[in-house]
């Protein structure tokens, strides 16, 4: 009889406490290439499976100590390394016999006496099985190897990633009363880290520059930018900075550099026409701490907001030109005044395109008034009332885009 495909001295376990049966399946099984193992019941049997690499199994179904059915349940409960295929041999062929055999977990039956050929036969099938149990058995070692690696990686990008907004959050203002200023913020990112960034920069003694910056998209692309973006605004002149300039009349001083040449600067930059480089909406701006007057650039920013103690509320602006779109953009600077007690917020539509889970947005509308309606709270509280109102609108959903504000009250002692 031909050999069947890839026997290749696989072993088979029989098991059977009939001697003659032993060697009638001995004999055809060494002769079909297989190598042949025995056991004279199912108790013997299993233990020879818990000790021994054998994926097929020809048992008889009535032996003492441990019948064949039994042995199936075995071998279907025990936690062996591989599958093992069970052929069971047994006089019985009532449909209530053979259903109990395949739920003690029998893959295949032959029914005695047996015809060589069909063993022979089904002996092939056993093989194509267990071949391709092993074939999946390596693909999911393969998968699961690959998983653990993933998982490896994952888990080193997520340190960095918790590591970066640590570094992103030490460079964002902390509260602080200065030059007359009383200096609050807001800050919820979206991810890990944020395409928001703002901050405060002392120009000299009675002028103080802020900037608030919403870089487009989400996560590590927005995040670098943001990151280069307050290097380059808070570097020295000698650096680059663009806020201020040399004092050609006046060596060794500096003139401070108006905001919408601030921006403009910017603006050439961080152009590229490969897209690499994100744009940006931002606010820029120069308090005189002495006075209140404001010069301002907003460059594709939502409208800042001005409310006075008395309950007036007045949007500042016009829109502009994301910063690095247009190459030859133009930028204006936008003049006001803020008297004791005025407050000036800055914000990203983060706040007030935020959705409730109707997708319906905060809208800007609702942020006014919200502003409005806790005016006379110390700004402290106001923001943390406003970040509670975003939270209880989301449903305590996580934002779905960075959530940042900035916020500058002008101090009445301080004022000219």
């Amino acid at each position: 009889m031909a050999q069947p495909e890839h026997a290749g001295g696989m072993k088979v376990l029989v098991v059977d406490d009939a001697l003659d049966i032993k060697i009638y399946l001995g004999e055809l099984l060494k002769k079909w290439g297989f190598e042949v193992v025995f056991a004279n019941d199912g108790l013997e049997a299993f233990e020879r499976l818990e000790k021994d690499n054998i994926k097929l199994v020809i048992s008889d179904w009535v032996m003492p100590h441990m019948s064949g059915v039994e042995l199936c349940r075995r071998v279907r409960s025990a936690p062996l390394p591989h599958y093992v295929y069970i052929i069971l041999l047994t006089g019985r062929n009532a449909d209530n016999d053979l259903l109990e055999g395949m739920e003690a977990g029998a893959d295949d039956f032959l029914t005695k006496p047996f015809n060589a050929e069909e063993l022979h036969a089904r002996i092939k099938a056993a093989q194509r099985v267990l071949r391709l149990e092993s074939t999946l058995e390596q693909r999911n070692r393969a998968l699961t190897h690959a998983n653990q690696e993933l998982q490896k990686s994952h888990d080193i990008i997520r340190r960095d990633l918790e590591a970066a907004a640590v570094m992103q959050r030490s460079m964002l203002p902390e509260s602080e009363c200065a030059q007359g200023l009383n200096l609050q913020s807001l800050f919820c990112p979206a991810a890990v880290v944020a395409g928001d960034i703002f901050s405060y920069l002392k120009l000299d003694d009675c002028h103080l520059a802020f900037y608030h910056i919403d870089v487009a998209g989400h996560g590590v692309r927005s995040a670098m930018l943001s990151f280069t973006l307050s290097k380059v605004l808070s570097a020295s002149v000698e650096e680059g900075s663009p806020v201020k300039q040399p004092n050609p009349d006046h060596p060794g001083s500096d003139l401070i550099t108006t905001p919408a040449a601030v921006v403009a600067e910017l603006n050439r930059r961080f152009q590229d026409k490969d897209e690499a480089i994100p744009y940006f909406t931002m606010i820029y701006g120069v308090v005189n701490t002495a006075t209140g007057h404001v010069q301002m650039c907003q460059a594709g920013h939502p409208n800042p907001f001005r409310i006075s103690p008395d309950g007036r509320v007045e949007s500042l602006g016009s829109g502009g030109f994301p910063v690095g779109l247009l190459a030859n953009a133009e930028y204006e600077n936008i003049d006001f005044k803020l008297h004791p007690g005025d407050r000036l917020f800055c914000y990203s539509d983060g706040i007030s395109e935020c959705m409730n889970p109707e997708d319906q947005p905060f809208s800007t509308e609702r942020l006014a008034d919200h502003l409005l309606q806790s005016c006379l709270q110390p700004l402290p509280e106001m923001l943390v009332s406003l970040r509670d109102s975003l939270q209880d609108w989301r449903h305590g959903a996580p934002f779905d885009d960075d959530v940042s504000l900035i916020a500058i009250e002008f101090d009445h002692a301080h004022a000219a």
